[in-house]
């Protein structure tokens, strides 16, 4: 079976609020912008794996708790 597509979604907002950080105390931390923050968090654009390394050291989380990967299948999230 061949997958067709994969999605990531990610809890960034819901750590870094956990955490009282604002987004732009995040960026600055990872060495990023706000807006890049602001991106990842609406799923717009999807972090480096370094960048996405660095955010879960910040936020104190590992990978897995943070970026949620969902395989699709013939057009079918599953």
């Amino acid at each position: 079976m061949e997958i067709e597509n994969v999605v990531i979604e990610n809890k960034i907002a819901q750590y870094r609020k956990e955490l009282g950080l604002s987004q732009h105390k995040l960026a600055k931390a990872v060495g990023l912008k706000r807006r890049s923050i602001m991106a990842y968090e609406n799923n717009t654009i999807s972090p480096t794996l370094e960048t996405a390394y660095k955010i879960c050291k910040v936020l104190g989380k590992d990978i897995k708790e943070v970026f949620i990967f969902k395989w699709g299948f013939y057009g079918i999230i599953i």
